[in-house]
This record gives C-alpha cells, structure tokens and sequence, in this order.
C-alpha cells in the first residue's frame, strides 16, 4: 500500500529540513514520537545506513520500531525504513525550493507481512491518513513560525 502527500511550507528550504532531520524538532511536530536512539551512533557527514530506534505514543501504550536511514541528500531527501515483525514502511521526504518557500512530496511505502496485517492495514488507512493529514499540519505549522 502506498500512501502519498504534498505539502506547500511557506519557509525556506534549509527551515521545514531542519523539521525532519533534527530529532530535538521532530517531536514538535510529529507528537507522537517519545525517543530516538542510535544503537550505533549518528553519523552526520554520510547516514545513510545508520540504524536507528524510535519509540512512539500509540493508543495510549509506547511502541518501539527498529529504523535504517535509506537515503540522504542534505535538505533535498530523507529516506527512512521503520520495521516491527508484521510489517514495514517505507518513507521518503523530497524537498525543493518554491517562490513561497519549500514543496514537500511525501511518499510511504507500507509492506503488510500476515493477511490479518493486510485486512487491519485496509480497514484503518483511513486513519492512518487523518494522522498524516495532522502531522502534515504541524509540520507546515512549526516551519513557517520559525520562518517568520
């Protein structure tokens, strides 16, 4: 199943990455979101790679979900792979520069591995996409008040 956005942010571009890629931020808009860790290490210079551990408010309970970083060009794309046994998700965040400031694609590929994993995965995108639609929100919300 594959799931995508667009989103116009009324900020510079090197502003809405900064959203994305600082994990201090990324709770700011991304509400659900309690730790990340790095089992390995960050490195900065070249990520790609890098494995990660992120830890997420669910219902009510705290979920945590293996992470690789997929790709990486400073302040153009962010590549993240998150896994936890029933299924994957696959996500990139392109960026580019506008006359108002920067155009966010977001794309998720999401790998459903039961049959029940499929059936839950139909039955709650709706959902799902209510809690993107949101996060789109905050994020566009947080970069254009750092803009301003």
């Amino acid at each position: 199943m594959q799931i995508t956005f667009e989103n116009q942010i009324t900020a510079p571009v090197p502003v809405a990455w900064s959203f994305l890629y600082d994990d201090t931020k990324l709770p700011l808009w991304m509400t659900e979101v309690v730790d990340i860790s790095y089992p390995d290490g960050r490195n900065s210079e070249d990520p790609v790679g890098t494995r990660f551990r992120q830890t997420l408010k669910e219902g009510g309970h705290e979920k945590t979900y293996d992470g690789l970083i997929t790709a990486y060009d400073p302040e153009r794309l962010l590549g993240v792979r998150l896994t936890d046994g029933r299924f994957g998700v696959d996500v990139r965040y392109k960026l580019a520069p506008t006359e108002r400031g920067t155009q966010l694609d977001y794309t998720a590929d999401l790998t459903l591995q039961s049959l029940l994993a499929k059936v839950l995965g139909f039955l709650f995108k709706p959902l799902t996409m209510s809690i993107l639609r949101r996060q789109m929100a905050n994020l566009k919300r947080v970069a254009e008040q750092a803009a301003s």
